[in-house]
C-alpha cells in the first residue's frame, strides 16, 4: 500500500504540473494524497504542518529564493546581463561552454535551489541560441547536479562514505566512471548540438567588464563560501550591491548618478522580483516532506520492495531510485537508501553497492518533481512541466545505467 500511495502522490504532482497549475498548490495535492492514503491523523498532520512553518530551513529557504528572483530580476533589468554575456561571449566565444562552465562552478554552492543562481546567465545566454525554456531549464539542472556523483565536498556524499566506513574519496573514485559518462552525455545531449559562435579573445577589458557586471554575484558567494555569512544574509547583501552596480549614465556626478540608479531600481525593479509562487512552492515541499517522514511510509515503502525477493543489484537500483524521486532530497534519499542496504551488502562489494546506491539516489533526486532546483528553475524560466522532462531524463538514466554495469562488472 506504501508503494501505491507514493505513486499515487507522484503522480498527481505531475498531472498538476503538466496542466501549468502553481507548484506549490501541486505540492499540497500530493500532500492531500499522504493524508487520506497513509493514513495520518489530524494531530500528525498539525504536527507536519507546524513543522514545515515553523522550521528555520523553511523561512531560511523561503527568503533565499524571494531574494535570489529580486537579485536575477535587477541583473536582468539594469543591463548587466548583457554586459556578462557579451564580455564571456567576447572571451570564450562560444556560448555552450560558457552555460556548461556557469552551471558546473554553482554546482559547488550546496545551496537549496541553488540552480537558480546561474539561471539568469543561462536565460540570456541561451536567448543568444535560440533555445526554449525547457532546454534552459534542463541545461541548468543537469550541468549543475551532474558532479554531485563524484564531488567528494557534496554533503551527502560525505554523508554516504560515513554510513558505510569508506572514504570520500574511495567513494567518489567508484563513481568516477558514471561522471565521465554523465558529463559527456550532457555536452553531446544538450549542448553540442546548439549552433557554436566562433573563438574568444583575451581581452583585459572584457574580463574587467565581465568582473564589473557580475560583482553581485561573486559576493554572495563570497561571502557564503569564504566568510562563512548565511547565504540569506551574503544574498540579501548581493541585492543592495546590485542596486548600486552600473550605474546609470548621464551628465551629472557620479554619486548623483548612484543615488538616482538606487531610487529608481527600488521603485521598479524590488517588487516584480518577488516570486510569490516560489515561496508557496517552498511551503508546499516542506509540508510533504514532513508527512513522508511522521506518516512512516518510506519505510513500509523499502520494507515492502526488500521482502518481494528482486535480486540484489537491482534492488540496489530500484529503491533508492523510487526514494530519491519520492523525496527530492538528496541527503534524506542517500541516508535511508544506505541505512537499508549496508546490513544487507557482503563485504566484498560493499563499496560497489554503496556506489551504486548512491548514484541511484542521486538520480532519482535529479529527476524528482519535488525537487527544489527542478521546481525553482522550471517556475523561473515558466518552463513546461512534460517537455521539460524531455531534456531532463536522457543524462541520468544514462548515468544509472553506467552505474549498474560498473555495479555488476565489480561483482555486485
Amino acid at each position: 500500500m506504501e508503494i501505491l500511495t507514493i505513486i499515487i502522490a507522484i503522480a498527481v504532482i505531475s498531472i498538476m504540473g503538466i496542466k501549468r497549475i502553481n507548484i506549490g498548490l501541486a505540492m499540497l495535492a500530493g500532500s492531500l494524497v499522504l493524508i487520506i492514503l497513509a493514513p495520518m491523523s489530524l494531530p500528525q498532520v498539525i504536527s507536519s504542518a507546524v513543522s514545515a512553518l515553523t522550521n528555520p530551513n523553511t523561512l531560511v529557504l523561503m527568503g533565499s529564493v524571494l531574494l535570489i528572483g529580486v537579485l536575477g530580476y535587477i541583473l536582468k533589468k539594469s543591463g548587466a546581463l548583457e554586459v556578462t554575456v557579451a564580455s564571456l561571449l567576447g572571451l570564450v566565444g562560444d556560448s555552450r561552454w560558457i552555460m556548461a562552465l556557469v552551471t558546473s562552478i554553482f554546482s559547488t554552492l550546496v545551496v537549496p535551489g541553488g540552480a537558480m543562481l546561474a539561471a539568469p546567465i543561462v536565460g540570456e545566454l541561451g536567448d543568444q541560441v535560440g533555445i526554449g525554456p525547457e532546454h534552459k531549464t534542463g541545461i541548468s539542472i543537469i550541468f549543475r547536479h551532474v558532479w554531485y556523483i563524484s564531488l567528494p565536498i557534496i554533503p551527502s556524499l560525505l554523508t554516504a562514505a560515513s554510513l558505510a566506513g569508506v572514504t570520500p574519496k574511495a567513494l567518489a573514485a567508484q563513481s568516477l566512471p558514471v561522471l565521465i559518462i554523465g558529463v559527456i552525455a550532457a555536452w553531446f545531449i544538450l549542448l553540442q548540438p546548439l549552433p557554436k559562435q566562433g573563438k574568444g579573445k583575451w581581452s583585459n577589458i572584457a574580463f574587467l567588464k565581465f568582473l564589473e557586471s557580475i560583482l553581485p554575484l561573486l559576493v554572495v558567494i563570497a561571502l557564503y563560501v569564504i566568510c562563512g555569512l548565511p547565504f540569506l544574509v551574503a544574498l540579501a547583501i548581493g541585492v543592495l550591491l546590485a542596486l548600486i552596480n552600473l550605474p546609470e549614465k548621464g551628465e551629472s556626478s557620479l554619486w548623483s548618478r548612484i543615488i538616482g540608479t538606487i531610487i529608481c531600481r527600488v521603485k521598479t525593479m524590488i517588487l516584480p522580483g518577488l516570486r510569490w509562487q516560489l515561496a508557496l512552492a517552498i511551503v508546499g515541499v516542506m509540508f510533504f516532506k514532513e508527512l513522508l517522514v511522521n506518516s512512516g511510509i518510506i519505510n513500509g515503502f523499502a520494507t515492502d520492495l526488500v521482502t518481494m525477493g528482486i535480486p540484489m543489484w537491482l534492488l540496489v537500483t530500484l529503491l533508492p531510485l523510487l526514494i530519491g524521486l519520492a523525496t527530492g532530497f538528496h541527503e534524506a534519499a542517500t541516508a535511508i537508501a544506505l541505512s537499508i542496504f549496508i546490513p544487507l551488502l557482503p563485504r566484498d562489494v560493499l563499496l560497489p553497492g554503496v556506489a551504486l546506491t548512491f548514484v541511484a539516489a542521486t538520480v532519482g533526486y535529479m529527476l524528482s518533481p519535488m525537487h527544489l532546483c527542478v521546481i525553482l528553475t522550471r517556475e523561473y524560466f515558466e518552463a513546461k512541466f512534460a517537455l521539460t522532462y524531455r531534456y531532463l531524463l536522457p543524462v541520468p538514466l544514462i548515468m544509472l545505467a553506467t552505474a549498474l554495469v560498473v555495479g555488476i562488472v565489480r561483482g555486485l
